[in-house]
C-alpha cells in the first residue's frame, strides 16, 4: 500500500509542478482581470452616462446600476468560461470539440430566439439611452 502511494506521489508531483503552476496562474490571472474590469465598467459606465435634466438622481443613479450589473455580469461570465477552458487545455482535455459543440448549439439558440435576443439588445439600448417612458 506504501508502495502504490509512493508511486502516485511521485508521478502526480512534476505534473503539478508544472501544470498546476499554470492552473493557478491562470485562475489568479482571471481573478485579477474580473476584478479590474469590474472596476473599469463601473468608471465607464459613470462617465459615458449622460445626465438627463428630467430624471432625479436616484433615476439616474438605478440606471447606472442597472447597466454596470449587466456588463459586469456579462464580462464576469465570459472571463470565467475562457479561465475554464484554458485549463482544461492545461489539464490535457481538448477543447475543440467542446468549442465546435458549444458553435452549433449557439447558432441552434441564435436561429430559435432571435426575437428573444432582440428584444433583450433593445431594452439594453432603452436603459443606456434613457428613453422616456410612455406607459
Amino acid at each position: 500500500m506504501a508502495d502504490i502511494i509512493s508511486k502516485f506521489i511521485q508521478s502526480i508531483v512534476p505534473w503539478l509542478l508544472d501544470h498546476g503552476v499554470k492552473i493557478a496562474a491562470i485562475i489568479i490571472l482571471a481573478f485579477f482581470i474580473r476584478k479590474f474590469a469590474g472596476i473599469f465598467i463601473k468608471k465607464l459606465i459613470k462617465k459615458i452616462v449622460i445626465s438627463d435634466h428630467f430624471l432625479t438622481k436616484e433615476a439616474e443613479k438605478k440606471r447606472e446600476d442597472t447597466l454596470i450589473r449587466i456588463f459586469t455580469t456579462s464580462l464576469r461570465i465570459l472571463i470565467w468560461i475562457l479561465a475554464l477552458l484554458m485549463i482544461f487545455q492545461e489539464a490535457g482535455i481538448a477543447i475543440a470539440p467542446l468549442l465546435a459543440a458549444a458553435g452549433i448549439a449557439g447558432l441552434a439558440f441564435g436561429f430559435g430566439g432571435q426575437y428573444f435576443i432582440r428584444d433583450l439588445i433593445s431594452g439594453i439600448f432603452i436603459r443606456a439611452l434613457d428613453v422616456p417612458r410612455t406607459m
